[in-house]
């Protein structure tokens, strides 16, 4: 088995190594592709694969950022972003709009990229997005040389073709792109069900480890053997 457990900042190539161990395991990564646009209305496109929820009451969301990006010197002036996320088909314009391009120009009117009017907040969101998050700035957490922005969802949106008979997200037909390491992606294609089961007594009892669980938990005595 393999193990790198020192992050070595030197010139031996330990750390790339430790890097990319890293980056190759936590997988997928969920990606969040941002509009946002400055107070002057100019509008900026890019994802980010250092991504996800941070809590649902109130829903939250976190970005990390490092160096100097468009997307975050927008959501900091204006405090507003759209979150589009990336579903089967998208991979390859997303991709696109990651070019390191200068802030004068707009990555919607780039790649030719419908928009359609957010109902909270100033920045549009994609017409090709199958789900969209109207975000607002909340706090930002500094780690390292890496600025973590916190937003809260104030709304939704999602396209009735991705929709169940309940009304929910059904991932099977939303088909999600996940990032992999490097240039690699991966799209949610299957999926199964396991239901958290009750930690009752009877339960406990029959998990390999069950008898010492109960005598810590004061539900049983250990059993004796005659002699």
């Amino acid at each position: 088995m393999k193990e790198l457990d020192l992050y070595l900042a030197d010139d031996t190539g330990s750390n790339f190594d430790f890097i990319w161990m890293i980056k190759n395991s936590v997988v997928p990564r969920p990606i969040a592709w941002v509009q946002t646009q400055n107070a002057a209305g100019r509008g900026n496109l890019a994802p980010y694969s250092y991504f996800n929820l941070v809590s649902m009451d109130p829903p939250t969301l976190m970005i990390s950022f490092v160096g100097q990006k468009d997307s975050y010197d927008n959501i900091k002036e204006t405090g507003e972003f759209v979150v589009n996320m990336v579903s089967e088909g998208l991979a390859e314009v997303e991709t696109a709009s990651a070019a390191i391009l200068p802030a004068e120009v707009d990555e919607i009117a780039l790649l030719g990229l419908a928009t359609i009017p957010s109902t909270r907040v100033a920045p549009p969101r994609l017409a090709v997005a199958k789900v969209a998050l109207e975000c607002v700035f909340l706090s930002e957490i500094e780690v390292y040389d890496t600025r973590v922005i916190i937003g809260q969802v104030l709304g939704i949106h999602a396209d009735d073709d991705i929709l169940d008979e309940s009304g929910r997200v059904d991932v099977l037909k939303y088909r999600p792109v996940g990032r992999l390491g490097g240039s690699l992606y991966t799209t949610v294609t299957n999926q199964y069900r396991h239901v958290v089961p009750g930690a009752t007594p009877e339960w406990i009892g029959a998990q390999p480890g069950g008898e010492a669980a109960l005598v810590a938990l004061g539900a049983s005595e250990p059993q004796k053997e005659n002699h």
